[in-house]
């Protein structure tokens, strides 16, 4: 189902726009995980160079060289993958950002109501037995875990947000569960 096009932008994406409209930069932003489009229209009606990475490009293989990225956002695609998948993710996000690059992510919190229910892939990741979600890892962390996570990123910002009402209805129908996520802005060092 797609969202209409009225649809909000994520925080995140509105946070982004706003540094970028006080800061522009002279490189384009990469978003990991297009979805619905509703981030993608608002960076393109801000007038943000754009590269638009959807789902079925893996989030371990970004295109672009080195330092290639000026900033990226990607609100719901590190949500997906077990521990050693994210960490491979994540390094490469740093190696196609630009070093002092932002970026602006959401990962799973381990407040989540569906943190620890499904199948268990590792310590923190758990696959729903069932659903509309059947067998997608979901990965949770804690602030240490997160930290961690990031390991060549300087955090700026890391807040912990009841989600449910930043998902929208078109990507989990079932409406709201309890979702938490971590809103993490961080610079690339």
């Amino acid at each position: 189902m797609t969202p209409p096009s009225t649809e909000s932008p994520h925080p995140l994406a509105a946070r982004l726009i706003t540094a970028l409209q006080e800061h522009p930069l002279d490189a384009p932003v990469i978003e990991v995980g297009t979805g619905s489009g509703r981030n993608t229209r608002a960076l393109v009606a801000a007038g943000i160079p754009l590269v638009g990475v959807p789902e079925r490009t893996p989030y371990t293989q970004l295109p672009g060289g080195s330092a290639h990225y000026g900033a990226a956002l990607a609100t719901h695609a590190y949500l997906h993958g077990a521990t050693a998948k994210l960490r491979l993710g994540l390094a490469e996000l740093r190696r196609v950002l630009r070093p002092g690059g932002r970026a602006y992510l959401t990962l799973g919190s381990i407040r989540d109501a569906r943190y620890g229910l499904g199948i268990p892939l590792d310590e923190r990741t758990f696959a729903p037995g069932e659903g509309e979600e059947t067998g997608i890892p979901h990965a949770y962390f804690d602030r240490d875990g997160v930290v961690e996570l990031l390991s060549g990123f300087e955090l700026v910002a890391l807040d912990e947000v009841d989600a449910d009402a930043t998902v929208g209805s078109w990507a989990h129908p079932d409406g709201s569960d309890g979702r938490v996520h971590w809103f993490v802005e961080a610079t690339r060092t």
